[in-house]
């Protein structure tokens, strides 16, 4: 196999940071415990703030003498004598979704969402990262503040080693030392203040707005969510939508506080307003699903611009978040383009009838892909036998997926083999898979693409491909292994684990990464890499449930006959770990 970010708010060191510490504090019953467990995450991963809470001597040690609570202290002392490896659990935690913590307390929702306030100021354009959660920490959680100031290192301490850039042009955050950081009652460090309220209009105008951005990318995200079936796109949508309310309830909260008896409500005036009786035939009308798509993506990004312009007048840093709010909706349009082509119609019904058989083609695929175990790949210069032959005896034995992997051919003969093994593999119910070619992919209507770690982006791929065509990823340690889940990658390939005739490596992650991945990638994922039948044993033992191969099909007298021992010995596997497992219960 031959690849590899946009996952809500957080850089990949603070979603390993973020995971871990769901994982560590899932059980806790100490009050206040998850900060403190967010403090001993933070020291597990190297990064800028671990190594300014090392340089003020906030280390694993110093929380094992029970400083911040028993149980991160007990927690402390075991990741100290944990006899770890470069591929621990530890190591490879899988990614974590800031939005969806549904077990989160209220804490450490409070520390993400301050932490995405300090990220949204401009601290940083990749997002929260493990800085503005330790910062987070700092205010919000009086225990550890003052802890933290018994060693030096206090909040504007912290502030000037993380960002010494910002520290001499702005002023410290004031924190009243009798109350907990309420993120809610200001935008910034410096808390939204005007001589007077804006006029009325103003009000009534950003209130307008508000409720358009809302309502225009909650239709966006019923589309990604119920009719493309797109989980990133849906999932970009829903951020959307809950980083406005968020600003929304922040710029009010801070002129409620500032200006007693202040209500926006007061200020809707629907059955005055002279708009609403205004509309025009488009409106009344929507001929297909993508025009209803482009009529709401522009109603946002409008709805956007005017929040942005008219804030102004209201909070300066109101008006920035909307700016940044509006360039992500010109990105969102663009996502949802990648996502639509196949949606196109001329009427309702027909839009209808063309999502619902979409539906099915994507459900087909996923369905495919789950119960896959060996996934043959197809190189011309490595076939024993000629290569449709050993295309249609792969398939007789029973492989599941088919990639077609050619490096040299020309863009016209290579689309003539794709089409032909997509016909093939159609015909035996298996996954056909181009190799590194979105482009070819999209143009012989394969079931998906894979890419190295050379190759397209999963993003690049994705604004190619149709919606609902799977994109595999080669990886070849644990962060890449954890990047592609991040990017949206449907399936992996986990290797090489062996030396090969199929690429050269100067290293080879072995077993060690095939058992990490085991335990903690749950999408599926195939072993690669010198795998023949002498070997699939120790790749069973290691945790391995799919295999991909080359030359032990390829180059075999009897191409079916390999595939179907490949399955037999993979469908025995999987019937004794299930014994095994209903005996335990």
């Amino acid at each position: 196999m031959s690849g590899s970010r946009h996952t809500t708010g957080l850089t990949p060191s603070a979603q390993r940071t973020v995971a871990r510490c769901r994982r560590l504090a899932a059980d806790s019953v100490q009050p206040g415990a998850w900060a403190s467990f967010l403090v001993l995450t933070l020291l597990q991963d190297e990064s800028l703030a671990s190594a300014c809470l090392i340089r003020h001597g906030i280390t694993q040690d110093w929380l094992v003498t029970g400083t911040l609570g028993a149980e991160v202290a007990q927690s402390a002392a075991n990741a100290l004598t944990a006899d770890s490896t470069p591929y621990s659990r530890d190591a490879f935690e899988p990614p974590s979704n800031t939005l969806d913590g549904i077990n989160d307390p209220l804490e450490f929702s409070s520390i993400l969402d301050r932490a995405t306030d300090l990220a949204r100021r401009g601290m940083s354009d990749a997002g929260v990262s493990s800085a503005h959660l330790l910062l987070a920490i700092v205010e919000t959680n009086k225990l550890i503040r003052d802890q933290f100031a018994a060693v030096g290192a206090t909040l504007q301490t912290l502030r000037d080693e993380l960002y010494p850039e910002q520290s001499k042009s702005e002023p410290p955050i004031q924190v009243d030392d009798s109350l907990e950081f309420n993120h809610d009652a200001a935008i910034s460090n410096t808390p939204v203040t005007a001589n007077a309220l804006p006029l009325p209009s103003v009000w009534r105008i950003l209130d307008a707005n508000l409720n358009r951005g809302r309502e225009g990318l909650r239709v966006l995200e019923d589309f990604a969510r119920f009719l493309a079936n797109d989980e990133r796109v849906s999932l970009e949508c829903k951020t959307l939508r809950h980083e406005l309310v968020t600003a929304e309830k922040q710029l009010f909260s801070c002129f409620a506080i500032t200006n007693p008896g202040f209500a926006t409500l007061e200020e809707r005036d629907t059955t005055g307003d002279v708009g609403t009786s205004l509309s025009t035939e488009g409106e009344r009308n929507r001929p297909a699903l993508t025009e209803l798509v482009t009529a709401n993506n522009r109603r946002v990004q409008e709805s956007l611009r005017s929040l942005e312009e008219y804030g102004k007048l209201v909070s300066d840093d109101f008006a920035a978040v909307m700016k940044q709010l509006r360039y992500r909706a010109y990105t969102l349009e663009k996502m949802m383009s990648g996502i639509t082509p196949l949606l196109k119609a001329t009427d309702g019904v027909n839009a209808s009838s063309q999502v619902d058989g979409n539906n099915k083609a994507v459900d087909r695929r996923r369905s495919r892909l789950e119960s896959a175990q060996v996934y043959v790949l197809i190189t011309e210069s490595l076939c024993r036998l000629p290569w449709k032959y050993l295309a249609e005896q792969a398939l007789a034995g029973g492989a599941d997926v088919l990639q077609l992997r050619e490096k040299c051919l020309n863009d016209r003969e290579l689309l003539r083999r794709a089409t032909w093994l997509r016909e093939a593999c159609r015909a035996a119910n298996a996954l056909f898979i181009m190799n590194d070619r979105p482009d070819v992919a999209v143009a012989s209507k394969s079931d998906g693409v894979h890419v190295g770690q050379d190759e397209f982006l999963v993003s690049e791929a994705r604004q190619i491909l149709r919606s609902g065509q799977l994109i595999g990823v080669s990886t070849h340690n644990p962060d890449q292994a954890l990047q592609a889940m991040i990017d949206g990658a449907d399936y992996l390939g986990v290797g090489p684990v062996f030396p090969s005739r199929t690429k050269a490596f100067d290293a080879f992650p072995g077993l060690p990464f095939v058992k990490a991945v085991s335990s903690t990638v749950r999408k599926p994922w195939f072993t690669i890499g010198g795998v023949t039948l002498e070997s699939l044993s120790e790749l069973m033992e290691a945790g391995s449930t799919r295999v991909a191969v080359t030359s032990a099909v390829a180059g075999a007298d009897e191409p079916a006959a390999v595939v179907r021992e490949f399955k037999r010995r993979l469908a025995n596997d999987q019937s004794s770990n299930a014994e095994r497992f209903g005996e335990l219960q």
